[in-house]
């Protein structure tokens, strides 16, 4: 084996590890205890019926009758972007409707009768995370029609341990972050349907059925994943906003 590969192959360990420790960090601070059924209302199935700006999106903002103030910008990992005049500006968590309205008033104490538009030009914040009994866990990219089970295919598809009807997924929601089980077995077999993926899911294939979130994280954290790369993966996702600690932890 050549020395290059005999040296990646510990980082390659390493970054999964760490990667592990990333996603069950993030299901460790799932706001409800219990790991939920899907609900029948298609709520968390569904594909989300609207567009909210992430970190990494590039964003036009355009100014018709000022056009010296256009700008074209990347919203930062902190959510943010900068804008002539009006210097900072929270871009991340709305649609480019409500972002053009913020922009809107803030400029009408410099221009009389601003007419702004926000236009995203590229989708930066569309990765989901595939973790667990994966043969590759990684990032994955999502285009707005990715379910569950492309993402974990997309990951290599799943190891023989893994227990396809207890799947996890960690979503954003109103109330923080929440996991519901995802029985693919049965998707794959023609029943029901698998949910479809927004930005900052996360998706985890376990070995055994979780019911609660704490034993989740004995099983898997305190049991298989080294404690130093653990609390190493913890300690720096404690300093982060949820979408740096999902995605921004570990360095390629």
């Amino acid at each position: 084996m050549p020395h290059a590969e005999l040296r990646s192959a510990p980082r390659r360990r390493a970054r999964r590890r760490a990667l592990a420790a990333a996603a069950l960090a993030l299901l460790a601070s799932a706001c409800a205890s219990n790991v939920k059924p899907l609900p029948e209302d298609g709520t968390v199935t569904r594909p989300a019926d609207r567009y909210e700006i992430g970190p990494g999106d590039g964003l036009s903002v355009r100014l018709f009758y000022t056009s010296e103030l256009n700008e074209d910008v990347v919203v930062r990992p902190d959510g943010r972007i900068s804008l002539p005049l009006v210097g900072e500006v929270p871009a991340a968590g709305r649609t480019p409707e409500e972002l053009s309205a913020d922009v809107r008033e803030r400029y009408d104490a410099y221009l009389e009768k601003p007419d702004v538009v926000v236009i995203v030009r590229s989708f930066g914040s569309q990765r989901a995370y595939v973790g667990g009994e994966v043969k590759v866990p990684s990032m994955v990219v999502i285009d707005g029609r990715t379910s569950v089970v492309d993402a974990v295919f997309a990951t290599g598809g799943a190891l023989d341990t893994a227990a396809l009807s207890s799947v996890v997924l960690i979503r954003r929601g109103a109330n923080g972050r929440e996991a519901y089980r995802v029985d693919v077995s049965n998707v794959l077999a023609g029943i029901g349907e698998a949910p479809i993926l927004r930005p900052y899911d996360v998706v985890y294939v376990p070995k055994s059925f979780i019911a609660k979130v704490g034993t989740f994280v004995d099983l898997y954290i305190n049991r298989l994943i080294p404690r130093n790369a653990a609390f190493t993966a913890i300690y720096e996702i404690d300093k982060m906003s949820p979408a740096e600690a999902a995605f921004g932890a570990v360095a390629p």
